[in-house]
């Protein structure tokens, strides 16, 4: 079994918050954007959108930095489990939708799948396996 009694905390934190700053100014940006440029449902859906991608690509750097402080194998769990979330919650996204309005559900979708094809990448460059 993999111990995690060994994490260099310091690191992780330092790597996670050079991972998360820059792809939460993006998200946060275009999420302004997206509300000035469509009010009302559609602006809020988009934004909505980013900011859980924004949030799982957040998670997901985190849990490798901290994974691949203990083995490869646990890098490679926290890979799967993180690709599984982003599409558990893109499942869940989709059936919200089906209840409420078109344009927000529509913004909403759009939101998110630009938030994990971008922001995802931006994150990822933090982690390197050894």
């Amino acid at each position: 079994m993999d111990s995690i009694v060994s994490l260099n905390y310091r690191e992780l934190s330092a790597g996670a918050a050079k991972a998360a700053l820059p792809a939460g100014l993006l998200a946060a940006l275009a999420g302004a954007a997206a509300l000035r440029l469509w009010p009302g449902g559609a602006g809020r859906g988009a934004a909505l959108g980013l900011a859980a991608a924004w949030i799982l690509a957040s998670l997901g750097a985190a849990a490798l930095l901290a994974a691949r402080q203990v083995s490869a194998r646990a890098f490679w769990l926290a890979f799967w489990t993180g690709i599984g979330s982003r599409l558990a919650v893109l499942v869940a996204l989709m059936l919200w939708c089906l209840r409420s309005p078109q344009a927000a559900a529509d913004a909403l979708l759009a939101g998110y799948g630009v938030g994990v094809a971008c922001l995802l990448p931006i994150e990822l460059r933090q982690v390197r396996l050894r």
